[in-house]
């Protein structure tokens, strides 16, 4: 069989880019929320501007149609514009009030997913494997690749064995082994 640790933790990515940077490697100790893995930010930073800007025009839409509405309600007070003029102006306020969330639910999401180009180790151990190197690009389409494996504990360890059937009936708890 082999020799594992009792607790391997996998460290994946949930977005896909280019590795520009890695700060651990086989055998390497980290702690938990150490900076090990960094992917090339910069499509992710150019998202987060275009949200921005996005954000931006949806705004000054809302801004008109706030104006527009105030506009239409006088008129509609005074009677100098149709019942359905004054919805119309109502239904485009509340258009661009849903487009601001829409908007702003674009900006957050573009904002995770930059912040997800640093890949933090999620406990306190030490790096077994290493499955990427600078330059390789990591592609996340339906699952998170594996990027790193890293072992929580490794004074607690696991033979994992294969045991014939015939055998089986003779293991017993606390019997002594060797491998």
């Amino acid at each position: 069989g082999t020799l594992n640790p009792v607790t391997n933790i996998t460290v994946g990515s949930q977005i896909s880019g280019i590795i520009l940077k890695l700060n651990a490697d086989w055998n390497s100790p980290v702690k938990a929320n150490q900076v090990v893995a960094q992917l090339d930010p910069a499509t992710y930073q150019s998202a987060v501007r275009s949200a921005e800007g996005d954000l931006a025009n949806a705004k000054a839409s809302l801004e008109l149609q706030q104006v527009e509405e105030r506009r239409s309600s006088e008129l509609f007070t005074n009677k100098l514009i149709s019942g359905s003029d004054y919805d119309t102006a109502i239904a485009n306020l509340h258009q661009a009030q849903a487009m601001v969330q829409i908007k702003e639910a674009a900006l957050t999401n573009a904002t995770v997913n930059l912040q997800r180009c640093t890949i933090y180790s999620p406990v306190d151990g030490t790096v077994i494997s290493r499955n990427v190197d600078v330059g390789q690009t990591v592609a996340a389409s339906l699952s998170a690749p594996t990027l790193f494996v890293i072992a929580n504990d490794l004074t607690k360890m696991q033979i994992d064995a294969n045991v014939s059937e015939a055998d089986i009936g003779t293991v017993a708890e606390g019997q002594d082994v060797t491998f």
